[in-house]
């Protein structure tokens, strides 16, 4: 027993020092002495198939993300653009023809940004999935997307109305039957009503109850979804190469 009690080699404790000895213990449990496993590494075309079609706007391949509204289907995305499809046919000219249905007369092009934050937290109850769409961008693939033709994005502005709109509309979404009930009584997006009379009699009495709670959390949710380029909607200029 050393002086004071201590046992050889704890005499530190008591000192209130580490001596180099003690650093040597401490070294000999450090994680940085644990090897880093060699996990292989897959490419992304390894799981193309006819089940996951490549992607109109990368050719990478499409895997399932989340179901549709009202168990109508499956959304599928791909893991390099972040382009959803909610049909898994289709081309590149198809995706091209379905962008230009938002092109207004300006020749801005307005789309729902499926990597946006209200996308990310309310999945498939986001309220784009309720559209009549084929396709839902995000910068990145509509980057990619247009540059098939040569066009480049020239310029991109949140609007801030309608993605505050869609995330209030996504928030009510996760307590309906159907999607988008109360948006689309203003006419701002496609209704996928519930299948049973009750059901839709049920979401309506939710809608109302929750308009207002929903729009609380929606306004600073979506304005920090716009603060990392997360919003919900943007309107795009194109310019030609």
């Amino acid at each position: 027993m050393a002086a004071g009690g201590l046992l050889p080699g704890l005499e530190f404790l008591h000192a209130g020092t580490c001596p180099l000895k003690s650093k040597r213990v401490i070294a000999h449990y450090a994680t940085a002495t644990v090897p880093s496993p060699d996990l292989p590494r897959v490419p992304l075309e390894a799981g193309a198939s006819p089940d996951n079609p490549p992607c109109p706007a990368c050719g990478e391949p499409l895997f399932p993300w989340v179901g549709l509204p009202v168990g109508t289907g499956m959304v599928h995305r791909c893991e390099a653009c972040g382009l959803g499809a909610l049909s898994r046919t289709g081309v590149t000219a198809d995706a091209l023809a379905d962008l230009d249905r938002e092109r207004g007369d300006d020749g801005r092009i307005t789309y729902s940004n499926r990597a946006s934050l209200q996308a990310m937290i309310t999945g498939g109850a986001w309220s784009g999935l309720g559209t009549d769409r084929a396709y839902r961008f995000t910068p990145e693939s509509l980057r990619r997307l247009v540059s098939n033709r040569d066009q480049i994005v020239a310029g991109s502005r949140w609007m801030p109305g309608a993605g505050i709109a869609t995330m209030w509309q996504s928030g009510i979404n996760m307590f309906t039957f159907g999607h988008n009930v109360a948006l689309s009584a203003f006419g701002r997006a496609v209704k996928v009503p519930a299948r049973r009379g009750w059901q839709r009699a049920l979401d309506g009495f939710i809608s109302v109850v929750l308009a207002l709670p929903a729009i609380l959390i929606a306004v600073p949710a979506e304005l920090a979804g716009a603060l990392f380029r997360r919003g919900g909607k943007y309107r795009v200029k194109l310019e030609v190469l």
